[in-house]
């Protein structure tokens, strides 16, 4: 069996005021060391997930829910321990900067924890360098582009070395050479350091890149799988309002067209080196 690094078992949460709950009996595993891409609309549940993971919100009391992280159950007792499992990077990465300079603000986390600063001065570097923004160690955060500002994010998640990577709408502000540039960097930590991410987004593109894919609607978990069970599940993704990835699309057509794409082409790289594969049979 795969080792399970998050387990939610019942979990409901209902905001003060609120006639309905925000997440309804929610359920679900998550592998340690997988991509789980969560979408769904606005007002679907998906930040508050994220917010009763870190334990920034406490689920509705019943006897039944329960929260677990990395084989540690949620509580008052464990929450600052789980949290530092947890790391996440926002839309807006102004609102998470606190330092002077690039190198201050990676530093923090590892201030707030106590690090000895022998140690830090090995981790801020480092991490700085994974993100390849070691020429603006020193450069005030508030100078830098979008994409430079989500680096100096990640950055500061990574020095902390946490388990888990919560990447919360973190492209949303970017544009297509940006996205692809931070979605890059993540997946190239993720190996390199073992992590498990979780994708909040509204682009099916990149949810399309995940290993799994939660979909939510109105705080109730609708279906989850593979990229290759959800994103053909088309009737659906449009009722809920979501739309489908364009490699989805493309697939589609062609299939209707009558190309004979065969079910393991699961890709948009597979798909245009079956194209020329294709053509240059003919």
């Amino acid at each position: 069996m795969a080792d399970q690094i998050i387990k939610i078992r019942n979990v409901s949460f209902t905001y003060p005021e609120a006639k309905t709950p925000a997440i309804d009996n929610l359920s679900f595993d998550i592998e340690h060391g997988s991509w789980t891409s969560i979408i769904g609309h606005n007002g679907s549940g998906k930040s508050t997930i994220i917010r009763l993971l870190n334990g920034l919100l406490v689920p509705d009391e019943t006897s039944k829910a329960k929260i677990e992280i990395d084989g540690t159950v949620l509580n008052d007792d464990t929450v600052w321990n789980i949290r530092d499992k947890i790391g996440v990077v926002f839309q807006n990465p102004d609102n998470q900067f606190v330092g002077a300079t690039v190198a201050d603000d990676v530093a923090f986390g590892l201030e707030n924890r106590g690090v000895p600063r022998s140690e830090m001065v090995k981790l801020v570097p480092a991490a700085i360098a994974a993100v390849g923004m070691t020429d603006y160690t020193n450069a005030e955060p508030a100078s830098l582009s979008g994409g430079q500002k989500q680096r100096v994010a990640i950055a500061g998640i990574l020095a902390i070395r946490p388990q888990i990577i919560v990447l919360d709408e973190a492209t949303a502000m970017l544009d297509p050479e940006g996205r692809d540039q931070i979605l890059g960097i993540v997946r190239e930590m993720k190996e390199e350091y073992d992590l498990t991410v979780i994708s909040i987004t509204h682009d099916i593109d990149e949810a399309n890149l995940a290993d799994q894919v939660l979909v939510m609607n109105d705080g109730q978990l609708i279906t989850q799988g593979r990229t290759t069970e959800i994103f053909t599940q088309t009737k659906l993704l449009k009722e809920l309002g979501l739309d489908v990835p364009f490699f989805t699309q493309v697939k589609a057509a062609l299939v209707t067209a009558g190309v004979p794409i065969p079910p393991i082409v699961n890709s948009e790289k597979e798909l245009i080196k079956f194209l020329c594969q294709l053509n240059s049979n003919r």
